[in-house]
């Protein structure tokens, strides 16, 4: 009995260590399964979920894109391509790089007219010739200045209110009692700064100037002169075109003068301003050239002269049109010395000012040269 009990003793001893031993295998296995998942995660950790796709492109990552000129445009759930802004941007520099600077030309047109002062015709009369002529710049002489018997107006402003709020200068020769006389400017363009200068003169003869008035034409600075010699003495002539001469050939701007010079081609005062200027209607003129008198012209005492650099007349004509008792000369100059810039992508060109400075943008119909 007590010998059964032994053995029943020994033997419950055996299965409880067997027992003991297999928890503990398997608690050291689950710890090593544990530790090994915990190794795992470390070192391959789980993929992020995407974002999603905004309705605007968002820069992709730098490894991703081999170049921000042609990155690949991101294409959304809905199918629309969205480019990213790093690609626009380097599109936009792309086709800035393709503009290139020019040096282009542009039409200028000028008239010369002596409207005696109004008293032949009306002002209406004398703008609808202007009108007609399609001139951006008129060089007047003969204009009154508020003076009572042309009824107070001051003319040079009148015509260029009406031609289109364009711009005028205006020279005093003579004063009057009820106002002033002499000649004057009338420009489509911005007149930058205008001086009169009296012309040598001698005894009791009419006083005489020269105004000069420089303009600003698509950025390029014109000299525009407007005089009227003496009638009396073809030595008051001689001195005053002497004087002219001498003053524009100080200008190094293109100049255009025009005006009644009182004298008639191939004689002297005409051959001293020739020396120094051109004549528009010798170098690219048509039809009839006498101008005086408008009635029944028998000789060329208006002109159109021009010089320096940029400028060369395409036509010029004497208007057969009425209102005074001189025809006006109209010439038609191409003036060069324009900035232009030029894109490949058909954009509109635009115009600066020559030298520097800030000018609006503008269509370009210049001609590039």
């Amino acid at each position: 009995m007590e010998e059964q009990e032994t053995r029943r003793g020994r033997a419950g001893r055996r299965q409880g260590l067997g027992v003991s031993s297999l928890d503990m295998v398997v608690t050291l296995v689950a710890v090593v399964v544990v530790v090994a998942g915990l190794s795992v995660s470390l070192i391959f950790p789980p993929d992020a979920p995407e974002a999603p796709v905004a309705d605007e492109g968002r820069r992709a990552p730098a490894a991703a894109i081999p170049s921000p000129a042609v990155a690949d445009p991101v294409v959304p759930e809905g199918g629309e391509v969205v480019v990213p802004p790093l690609a626009m941007e380097a599109e936009r520099q792309s086709a800035q790089l393709v503009c290139q600077a020019l040096i282009g030309t542009t039409e200028l047109t000028a008239l010369a007219y002596n409207i005696k002062s109004a008293r032949a015709g009306s002002l209406d009369r004398l703008l609808g010739v202007m009108q007609r002529s399609g001139a951006d710049v008129i060089l007047l002489q003969e204009v009154d200045n508020r003076r009572r018997s042309t009824g107070s107006v001051d003319q040079a402003a009148w015509f260029a209110e009406r031609l289109g709020g364009w711009h005028s200068a205006f020279g005093r020769n003579v004063t009057f009692g009820d106002g002033l006389y002499g000649t004057a400017i009338v420009s489509k363009y911005p007149i930058l700064s205008s001086v009169n200068t009296p012309l040598p003169n001698i005894g009791r003869a009419q006083p005489r100037g020269l105004l000069h008035a420089v303009i600003d034409v698509e950025g390029v600075e014109v000299s525009l002169y407007s005089t009227h010699l003496d009638n009396t003495s073809a030595n008051i002539r001689t001195q005053q075109a002497s004087r002219i001469s001498s003053m524009l050939a100080a200008d190094p701007r293109p100049k255009i003068l025009g005006g009644d010079m009182n004298t008639w081609p191939g004689s002297g005062p005409e051959q001293i301003l020739t020396s120094r200027l051109d004549d528009s209607f010798v170098d690219a003129g048509s039809g009839s050239g006498p101008t005086h008198p408008a009635s029944r012209p028998r000789t060329r005492i208006d002109y159109l002269l021009y010089g320096g650099p940029d400028l060369t007349p395409t036509s010029s004509v004497v208007m057969s049109e009425g209102g005074s008792d001189h025809l006006p000369v109209r010439s038609v100059f191409t003036l060069g010395g324009i900035k232009t810039e030029k894109c490949s992508d058909g954009a509109a060109s635009k115009k600066s000012k020559k030298g520097g400075g800030d000018q609006p943008t503008q269509e370009n119909t210049a001609t590039p040269e």
